[in-house]
């Protein structure tokens, strides 16, 4: 393996990255930054977790950005993704480059005002980049490189016309380089129409979609006993800094609170705060706080290295969420685990899981019993505050009636009935939202919450 020295990068940027503890180059790096520094333009297939922040972000660093040069444009499909990227790249950057961070949610004027300081690296979202050039704040002439970082995420999330549309703009005699954990037609497509000659690097088995450093498993619970479940494998398993995914804001609120109620130290992420809310819990997640409760919105764009556990609240219908989401664990070579928690009108989704992330999913022998009492009491309590609101049982229409200890009411995380995917639920949805957080009933009417339901 070749030193950063031996690459060819300037001084300035391989002591910044000694700063930061980056001695040497992984895999990904290794075969894609030779490709970048050549002007080439480059596919790069790598699993979630390897690195390929880096791989694009050390090479654009290391242009000389002294005096009047074009400018670099990354595109990432969430604010956490470009604000990630845009903290990684002011930890290595020369200190005469540059950047702006633009982003929808966040105050367009103040991001104009950065634009017009003639950044050299700009990062940012599909629809607040398209904003900005239509308001002539961004000049795609001035570009000079395009760098589509998960681009398969791009297309789950709607947002591929998007990235078609900006590629038109940009100069024909731009390099562009596309990375992706997994590469579907749509995104290969990209490569075809406005890319030239690329050079294609699968880094890792082609079948491998996520590290084998994941121990995978799972536990069949329904109702309130999903909550005994959590309870029961948090003990278990102890985990130091840990990601529960749910799929609405809903959820995630009322497991914030459950947790917050059982002593655990626990931040909040979801569609539904401000950004500077989500930036916060964000921070403070990563300075120390143990558990981070977050729909879909934070399945990309979280690249916190000591993440030793994730779970999922609600195993997700899609098998590439669920790679997503796993994927915030296990970074760079370390060791993680990643825990679902599977209704029984879900056990379908672990074959289909298994099948196509190519993993083994174990069950786990997990005493629930002993934190009834605790769950119970949570509900109880809830339904005293709440005066009879949503969490009441009067509300409960189709539940049977049996109490908050419902394991034949069916699934938490399937409320609404039936496995419905969600992929695509942002399309054309440049406000970024959560995936399930604000599903709708025929009549247009926000469906009531009916949790355990």
């Amino acid at each position: 393996m070749k030193t950063f020295e031996e690459m060819g990068l300037n001084h300035e940027l391989v002591s910044a990255l000694k700063r930061q503890n980056i001695t040497s180059p992984t895999d990904v790096q290794e075969k894609t930054m030779p490709v970048v520094l050549s002007g080439k333009d480059v596919i790069v297939r790598s699993k979630t977790g390897s690195g390929k922040t880096l791989a694009f972000l050390i090479p654009v660093l290391n242009k000389d950005y002294s005096g009047h040069k074009s400018t670099t444009l990354v595109l990432a499909p969430t604010r956490e993704l470009a604000l990630q990227i845009s903290t990684v790249a002011e930890k290595i950057k020369p200190r005469d480059c540059w950047m702006a961070t633009v982003y929808g949610g966040a105050s367009m004027n103040v991001q104009m005002d950065a634009l017009a300081r003639n950044p050299r690296l700009i990062i940012g979202t599909p629809g607040r980049i398209i904003d900005l050039m239509k308001r002539n704040a961004l000049h795609p002439h001035d570009i000079s490189t395009v760098i589509i970082d998960e681009a398969d995420t791009m297309l789950d999330m709607g947002f591929i016309e998007d990235v078609e549309y900006i590629l038109s703009e940009v100069s024909q005699q731009r390099q562009t380089m596309l990375l992706s954990a997994t590469m579907p037609d749509r995104v290969l497509k990209i490569s075809r129409n406005y890319m030239k000659n690329p050079v294609a690097l699968n880094i890792g088995d082609e079948d491998e979609v996520t590290v084998k450093q994941i121990k995978h498993s799972y536990f069949i619970a329904d109702g309130s006993r999903k909550l005994e479940a959590l309870l029961s494998y948090i003990e278990l398993s102890n985990p130091r800094k840990c990601i529960i995914f749910l799929r609405t804001k809903h959820e995630a609120n009322l497991i914030h609170e459950f947790l917050r109620k059982q002593g655990f130290d626990t931040m909040l992420m979801h569609g539904g705060l401000t950004q500077s809310k989500r930036e916060h819990s964000l921070k403070t997640f990563r300075k120390g706080a143990r558990f981070l409760i977050a729909t879909n919105v934070a399945a990309r764009g979280i690249d916190v290295n000591d993440i030793t556990d994730i779970i999922n609240f609600d195993i997700p219908d899609d098998p590439l969420i669920y790679v997503h989401r796993v994927g915030r664990s296990a970074r760079m070579g370390k060791e993680g685990k990643a825990f679902s928690l599977v209704g029984n009108k879900q056990r379908n989704l672990i074959e289909e899981i298994k099948y196509i992330a190519k993993i083994e999913i174990s069950p786990l022998n997990l005493n629930t019993f002993k934190y009834r009492d605790v769950v119970a009491k949570f509900f109880a309590e809830n339904r005293a505050n709440r005066h009879g609101d949503r969490f009441d049982d009067r509300q409960r229409s189709g539940s049977g009636g049996g109490g908050y200890h419902g394991h034949n009411s069916g699934s938490f995380s399937n409320h609404q009935g039936g496995n419905k995917r969600y992929r695509g639920n942002y399309r054309h949805g440049r406000s970024e939202r959560d995936s399930g957080d604000d599903r709708r009933s025929s009549s247009g009417a926000t469906r009531r919450f009916r949790p355990f339901s």
